[in-house]
């Protein structure tokens, strides 16, 4: 069996580049195969808010990964009560 042809690999390399493109340009995309992911690894999400939003029109509230909870809390977030 023969190698990949140059035009072959770069249209594989275009495929690849057009996917990421894509989560890059739908980040709600993104999170929701993050989400899915971490829903099938059995993974509990931590629940946490804010008083203000970061930025106008940000979120008030987020679910994180149990190991990213002390970045959030550096960022002015806390725990849900």
């Amino acid at each position: 069996m023969a190698g990949l042809t140059r035009e072959q690999r770069a249209q594989r390399e275009a495929e690849k580049l057009a996917v990421q493109q894509a989560a890059d340009n739908n980040p709600a995309q993104h999170e929701q195969q993050q989400d899915q992911q971490q829903d099938q690894q059995g993974i509990d999400l931590v629940v946490m808010v804010r008083g203000t939003p970061e930025f106008p029109g940000g979120p008030l509230s987020a679910e994180v990964h149990p190991d990213e909870v002390n970045n959030w809390l550096a960022l002015d977030w806390r725990l849900e009560e």
